[in-house]
């Protein structure tokens, strides 16, 4: 699966748990609502009469939950019925029961021998529908390897690095196999098409263009400064790069447990207005920087390793802010040309993630020592 599609499930998952949270707190006290633990069971004829949130390490229902199904957890195992949407990010999903309404997953491995009423939309590493399996509408995904034996009553459409499809599909069906992706064994491996890694790239690019254009008319400051900052100290940018990668999985997890801690705490003081308010700003952090996160490595690093590229090419030879902007468009040019190429693109856009994260990370530590006393 590429870093990019990923990305996009996991910003869109946040999204799902911002949005499901807020109705949790808007329709009233919390303190039922949510359960955490390192194992969570419903058990076998026990109903939850309302909307559950679960983090924890395991979570196993074999009972009913009578409303939306929110979870945080390492292995997520259904066997009974959720009675509304499951809305997941975990390790491993394990659906034998049902769910009336959507699933909603980021996850490394999901399977589905059970039954989906509406949607199932996954970002999953490994995703696999049994030949007990049903999915009620569409089946949309951007995965690693997928093996369809069951049923899709609607649509399927998604990217995946292998598609294995033995069941049935009662609407169309639109695949995208990744360029070098690895063949099924005994299957021939597909060539690249120069057409679509051409088209995406040139995508890419004018993306970057216009992000630099941006930089170049609100912020030149800030896009000269990270530029030059990157020439003057490349291993000093690789590690604060580094460092930041570092920091965000770092937050991610210390925002998630503080949050729960926070959430329980409250609660079990009948504080529910405060229980909501620090799991809706718990959430909302975590959306806004993985935003920021996917928005940067997307878009900006290529905007700064490129430029910086080319000044260290033309050495002085931009004097102007359109001369400034040509170097930019011919240094991102050969960044998004390296960052395409099948076998290597993934490495080298990661060093250059790393270098462009880095580098704004050093020009804002400078700006900041400047502006102190």
């Amino acid at each position: 699966m590429s870093i990019r599609r990923f990305r996009y499930a996991l910003v869109g998952l946040l999204g799902f748990l911002i949005i499901g949270v807020g109705v949790a707190v808007a329709g009233g006290g919390v303190n039922d609502k949510i359960l955490s633990g390192e194992l969570i069971t419903i058990e076998a004829g026990e109903t939850v009469p309302h909307d559950l949130y679960v983090f924890g390490g395991n979570l196993v229902v074999d009972g009913t939950v009578e409303g939306d199904l929110v979870v945080g957890a390492g292995t997520v195992t259904i066997n009974g019925t959720v009675d509304g949407d499951l809305v997941v990010g975990s390790g491993q999903v394990f659906l034998a029961g049902e769910v009336t309404g959507d699933v909603r997953a980021g996850v490394g491995e999901i399977t589905v021998g059970g039954t989906v009423g509406e949607d199932l939309l996954a970002g999953a590493g490994t995703l696999t529908i049994t030949d007990t399996g049903e999915v009620g509408e569409d089946l949309i995904f951007a995965a690693g390897d997928v093996r369809m034996d069951g049923a899709v009553v609607g649509d399927i459409l998604g990217t995946a690095s292998a598609y294995d499809r033995s069941g049935t599909v009662g609407g169309s069906e639109d695949v995208t196999i990744e360029a070098g992706a690895q063949p099924e064994p005994g299957q021939p491996s597909a060539p690249d098409d120069p057409v679509r890694i051409a088209g995406e790239g040139l995508r890419q690019w004018v993306s970057v263009l216009f992000f630099g254009a941006l930089g170049l008319l609100l912020v030149p400051g800030a896009l000269r400064a990270s530029e030059s900052a990157l020439r003057r100290r490349p291993l000093a940018t690789a590690g604060i790069g580094l460092g930041l990668l570092l920091g965000y999985l770092i937050q991610f997890i210390a925002v998630i447990l503080l949050m729960v801690l926070l959430a329980i705490a409250f609660g079990s003081i009948t504080l529910d207005g405060l229980a909501g308010i620090s799991i809706w700003l718990g959430l909302l952090d975590l959306f806004v920087t993985t935003f920021a996160l996917v928005v940067s490595a997307s878009f900006l690093v290529d905007m700064v390793v490129g430029l910086a590229l080319a000044q260290l090419v033309a050495r002085g030879w931009a004097k102007s802010r359109w001369q400034e902007f040509a170097l930019l468009a011919v240094g991102a040019f050969v960044v998004v040309a390296a960052t395409s190429i099948p076998a290597i693109g993934g490495i080298v856009k990661l060093v250059v993630i790393v270098l462009g994260l880095g580098a704004m990370g050093v020009a804002f530590g400078e700006w900041w020592s400047r502006r102190r006393p």
